[in-house]
This record gives structure tokens, C-alpha cells and sequence, in this order.
């Protein structure tokens, strides 16, 4: 067994340098209260001018110029997430936020809208991606944050159904990587008899299931954070879920990453009234119909070949009501405050016998773990 040290020679300098850190965490404590006074005073130049308060195209810009300058053994990483919290808590003394988003608590939806607006923002959990679309739509939220697409099983078509319905913008978008954990009050995989989850998550990870869990009941949920709350609540009962769901809900992890694809990411959106300024990085996303000829939809894109202009994701999807018909979603990099961009869509409007603008919006980086 390893004995303490308990030397006279190595307590001293342990004091020291403790003493050190205690010193810089002053320096760091005054340094973020003052920031925190300048946020407020630019908050309320913000409402003076008429300007947003939630600037997602400036958080990105200083996120990212800050992880450019990280050295170790700070790495950009931790640097990002330690910023997005100092941005999170500023935010919050310029004006209260709150984003809602598919619950329940402790969902991968609620882990992207966590790491995007930081803790200091108000997260409410929404029953439905329609519910979260009717919340902001009614202003009862600021934002709302849902999925879009899975690089495992491609586009969730509610949400692309719900962009046309509703009237609202894209204002940012984040990337999660997508971790499936097996979660329950239980200590061993031997004493589960039933496992919750969400239709995605079996189908992610059904090889693992069927290696190690062969003949256990599975059984679907609205959600993988639903099918922790329902782990939390019964005896013999496993979850698939997030590690965010294990810490809400109190669950113990009995095996780690059970999703086939390592590489298994998701793509989150958020959604609000407003239209976003141009930042480091942007994307435009449009959705649109075209008339029954031969060509439409080469005559439709064109435009952004020609002005070199890439065409980072394109969808179709039938259109609800209407027989033969398609809705055909476009993502393409760049901003319509650039004049090669807006005249591109310009040209594909009128080539269009239906054409909706989602709005430019700051691309998402690397994707969280």
C-alpha cells in the first residue's frame, strides 16, 4: 500500500504554490467582475441602439480568436468551455434568456442548448419539436434549440416540416457528439430485465445490445432523457442515455459508449424571430418548391455554382398536402450580407415556384463531446 508523504522538506513548497493559485484565482475573480460591469454597460447600449442582446455571430468571434491564442497545457477545448460560461453569465446581466428545448431534462437537446448559452441562460424542457416552435413563435421562449440532422440516420423530418409551417429563423447551430451510455439504478447488466429508450438510440446501438443484452425487453420512449426519468423510478430497469441524464437522474453507468459509430454526431439548430449578423463563420439556410419542368432544380442551383458558392447540404422532403410535390432544403456556406450570396438566392427565388429564407447564421465548430 502506498504511504503519504509526509516529509517537512515538500509541505512548503505545497503551501507555496497553493498560496499561489489562491492569488491568481483573486486576480481572476476581480478581472470577471469587471467584465461582468462591462456587459451590463453594453447591454444597455445595445437596447439604446435597438440592437439584439443575444449576439451568437460576436460570442463566436471571441470564442474562437481566444482558442486561437490557447497554449498548453491549456488546450482550445477547455478554453471553450470555460468561455462560453463567462459569455453565458455576462449575457445574463444584459437580459434574462431562456431557450427552450426537447426535454426532459438531461436529453441531448438539453446537453447542445447547455453547451451553446451556458448555464446562466434559462433552459426549459419542451414535450414536442412542435412545442418548441409554438414557444418561440408565441414568445414565451427567446430561442428554442432542435434538431435537424444525424450523421447516423440522417435529417429529423419533423423539424424540416415545422420550417415551413412556422414563421421563425435559424439563428446558430451547434454539433454534438453523441455518446450512448446504459443507465440504471441497478449495479449489473445481469439484474436488468427491461431497457427504455428512444427509437434512434436502440437503432444506434443495436449491436451492442444484441452482443450483451440478448433476449432483455426493449421498449420505446418519446426520448432518451424520458427513458432515464423511467430508470430512475423502477427496479430492473435500464436506460440508454446521456451522461447529462446519469447526473440528473441519479443513475449508475453500466457500460460506456454502446453506439455502433464512433463518429456518431448530431446537428442542432436554434430557432428564433430575429435576423444574425454576419460572423466568422456562416451559413444560409433556404427551402423552396419548384414547377413541374425538365431542369428546375439544375436551373434552381445553379446560381451558386456560378459564383463559386458551395452547396454544403440539400434535402427533400414531400410536401404535406400536396401530391408529388417536394420540399427541397438548402444549406449553403456563406452570408446574405455578402453581395455574391444574395444575388445568388435572389436568382434562385425567381427560378422557384415557392422560396422561404431561414436566415444566415454562424456555422457551428468541432462538435462537442
Amino acid at each position: 500500500m502506498k504511504q503519504p508523504v509526509t516529509g517537512g522538506a515538500s509541505r512548503p513548497r505545497l503551501d507555496e504554490l497553493r498560496a499561489r493559485v489562491d492569488e491568481i484565482d483573486r486576480e481572476i475573480l476581480g478581472l470577471i467582475t469587471s467584465r461582468q460591469r462591462l456587459a451590463k454597460e453594453i447591454g444597455n447600449e445595445k437596447r439604446a441602439l435597438g440592437h439584439e442582446v443575444v449576439d451568437l455571430a460576436r460570442e463566436q468571434e471571441v470564442i474562437e480568436r481566444l482558442a486561437a491564442l490557447a497554449r498548453p497545457p491549456l488546450s482550445p477545448r477547455t478554453l471553450k468551455a470555460i468561455y462560453r460560461e463567462i459569455i453565458s453569465a455576462a449575457r445574463s446581466v444584459q437580459e434574462p434568456v431562456s431557450v427552450c428545448y426537447l426535454g426532459p431534462e438531461g436529453s441531448f437537446c438539453h446537453e447542445a442548448a447547455a453547451s451553446l448559452f451556458g448555464h446562466a441562460a434559462e433552459l426549459v424542457p419542451e414535450a414536442g419539436v412542435q412545442d418548441i416552435f409554438s414557444m418561440v413563435e408565441r414568445d414565451l421562449c427567446s430561442m428554442g434549440m432542435v434538431p435537424i440532422e444525424n450523421s447516423y440516420q440522417g435529417s429529423v423530418g419533423i423539424t424540416l416540416d415545422l420550417f415551413y409551417e412556422y414563421d421563425l429563423k435559424i439563428q446558430g447551430e451547434t454539433y454534438l457528439r453523441i455518446r450512448q451510455h446504459l443507465l440504471s439504478k441497478e449495479g449489473a447488466l445481469d439484474r436488468v430485465h427491461t431497457i427504455y429508450s428512444h427509437p434512434m438510440a436502440f437503432s444506434q446501438c443495436r449491436k451492442w445490445l444484441g452482443e450483451h443484452m440478448p433476449g432483455v425487453q426493449n421498449r420505446e420512449t418519446s426520448s432518451t432523457s424520458e427513458a432515464a426519468r423511467l430508470a430512475a423510478k423502477n427496479r430492473g430497469v435500464a436506460a440508454i442515455g446521456s451522461e447529462m441524464a446519469a447526473q440528473v437522474y441519479h443513475l449508475k453507468t453500466l457500460a460506456k459508449g454502446i453506439e455502433g459509430d464512433p463518429h456518431n454526431v448530431t446537428r442542432f439548430v436554434v430557432i428564433g424571430k430575429t435576423r444574425v449578423k454576419k460572423g466568422v463563420r456562416n451559413k444560409t439556410s433556404v427551402l423552396f418548391t419548384l414547377p413541374h419542368k425538365a431542369g428546375a432544380l439544375s436551373k434552381a442551383i445553379s446560381p451558386l455554382a456560378e459564383r463559386g458558392i458551395n452547396m454544403a447540404r440539400i434535402e427533400s422532403r414531400p410536401a404535406k398536402g400536396k401530391r408529388w410535390e417536394y420540399l427541397f432544403f438548402v444549406d449553403v456556406e456563406g452570408h446574405q450580407e455578402e453581395p455574391e450570396v444574395a444575388r445568388a438566392l435572389k436568382e434562385m427565388e425567381q427560378a422557384c415556384s415557392y422560396f422561404k429564407d431561414l436566415g444566415s447564421y454562424p456555422a457551428g465548430g468541432e462538435p462537442w463531446e
